[in-house]
């Protein structure tokens, strides 16, 4: 299982109904759902030379037409993630959330709403 898969299942196992993969999400998809993106980090720390071991980065995407939703599948999120062991990654790294964006509608997806998270491990 890649670490992508790894992070849907556990994001599933929260009690997110509809998970997907970038680039996965159906044409007509029910909402709400979640994307799961890997986003790679540049390194924390370099040495003299420039060099340095990059950080884990990945995002979860929110899409709901009704606030509730959004809001619960992002909750969910935050519970299954933060400040918590992915024992299903090498190295049992923590994850951290980054940053989490307010609910947006995008007036030009007929007025779908969206909520970002970004996890560094």
């Amino acid at each position: 299982m890649s670490d992508l898969d790894a992070l849907i299942s556990r994001l599933t196992t929260a009690g997110v109904v509809r998970v997907y993969k970038f680039g996965s999400v159906p044409a007509s998809p029910s909402y709400p759902y979640a994307v799961v993106s890997p986003a790679y980090g540049a390194p924390t720390v370099r040495t003299l030379d420039g060099s340095g071991k990059p950080i884990g980065r990945f995002t979860v995407q929110f899409f709901g037409r009704l606030i509730d939703g959004l809001v619960d599948a992002a909750a969910k999120a935050f519970v299954a993630f933060d400040g918590v062991e992915l024992s299903e990654l090498d190295g049992d790294p923590v994850a951290w959330q980054e940053l989490s964006t307010p609910p947006y509608r995008d007036p030009d997806t007929a007025g779908v709403l969206d909520i970002t998270h970004t996890y560094r491990f």
